[in-house]
């Protein structure tokens, strides 16, 4: 399922209002241009880029535009990025096009903020983090406008993972902290990886906030490499649990009446080498933690140790539904 959804977030400013928690004023009398009523758009919405029929590719951005004149497009600032970069060319190839003609010196440059998000997969599109946070300091990441560069052109005729965190401590101009937590890559996979991370900005930290960190995965796929996907990503549990390994000994009793059922687990495959991940986006519920461990402890059952690595960092969504899952580990 190609998808890709626009947003428009709920807050539009005028010149001299700089910074998000300004940006966050209301305006009492919008004019046409301040409210945006004269917006022209492009007809031909932004369109996901598959670089193949099961690319399953996914990004967002959140982005501060600001029209300055009736007849120009507006200027384009990245708040938020985890797209890839022929994500970002839709993106600039659609906003390029917008106009505000109804615009006149009274108004001041307006700006306003607006979210894309790129999708192709029958799972749910993972919301953007929030431009603002009461527990904490927004995540306003900024990855490079352009792709990582270097593994287009190595001899190493294999598949290659390096899964990282990276640490911000700093002010948002300081690059990350970077630790390498798993790689089957070469040295040289791994210096690229860190080249590329150096290229990463928090522009919404002042040095003041505590440290935010977050994990990725960096991948290379030879050339030729005819690659294991999933067909699906969003399973039903039952279906889930018989890809499973041995799914008929497995033992289990999970009252899902409790947990706020039904609900949906985001799982990433690992399989061993980092451990599973599985988690509910959005308010955590104790209820569901135990629940949640055991299913980051199961491994799929992989035909072979190619299809591991192929699979390797993949993402699912487990369709949890009501009722009770009782499993008594019964062969039969």
């Amino acid at each position: 399922m190609k998808l890709v959804s626009v947003r428009w977030c709920s807050w539009v400013v005028l010149a001299g209002l700089a910074g998000l928690a300004q940006a966050q004023t209301e305006v009492s009398a919008k004019s046409e241009a301040q409210s945006l009523a004269c917006l022209v758009k492009p007809s031909d919405p932004p369109r996901f880029p598959a670089r193949h029929k099961l690319d399953h590719g996914f990004g967002g951005m959140r982005v501060m535009l600001t029209f300055s004149k009736p007849d120009a497009a507006p200027q384009v600032e990245v708040l938020f990025n985890s797209a890839r970069e022929d994500m970002q060319d839709e993106m600039h190839r659609y906003v390029r096009q917008y106009r505000l003609p109804c615009l006149t010196p009274q108004d001041g440059a307006v700006q306003a903020v607006q979210e894309f998000s790129f999708t192709n997969t029958d799972r749910d599109a993972t919301p953007l983090p929030a431009a603002s946070r009461k527990a904490g300091p927004p995540f306003c990441l900024v990855m490079p406008r352009r792709d990582m560069e270097g593994w287009s052109s190595f001899v190493r005729q294999e598949v290659e993972h390096v899964v990282v965190t990276a640490t911000f401590t700093g002010d948002g101009q300081q690059p990350p902290e970077v630790k390498i937590i798993h790689s089957t890559g070469s040295a040289r996979a791994e210096a690229a990886v860190r080249a590329r991370l150096a290229e990463y900005r928090m522009p919404c930290r002042t040095g003041q906030e505590a440290a935010q960190s977050f994990q990725q995965q960096f991948s290379h796929f030879p050339a030729g490499h005819r690659r294991h996907v999933f067909k699906r990503e969003a399973f039903g549990l039952t279906e889930f649990l018989g890809m499973t390994r041995e799914p008929r000994q497995l033992k289990a009793l999970y009252d899902f009446q409790s947990m706020g059922c039904p609900f949906k687990v985001t799982y990433r495959v690992y399989g061993g080498a980092v451990p599973n991940e599985a988690l509910v986006r959005g308010p955590k519920d104790p209820n569901r933690l135990p629940f949640l461990s055991w299913l980051a402890g199961l491994q799929l059952a992989f035909r072979d140790d190619r299809q591991a690595r192929d699979l390797f960092g993949s993402e699912l969504q487990i369709d949890v539904p009501c009722g009770l899952l009782d499993l008594k580990g019964e062969a039969s």
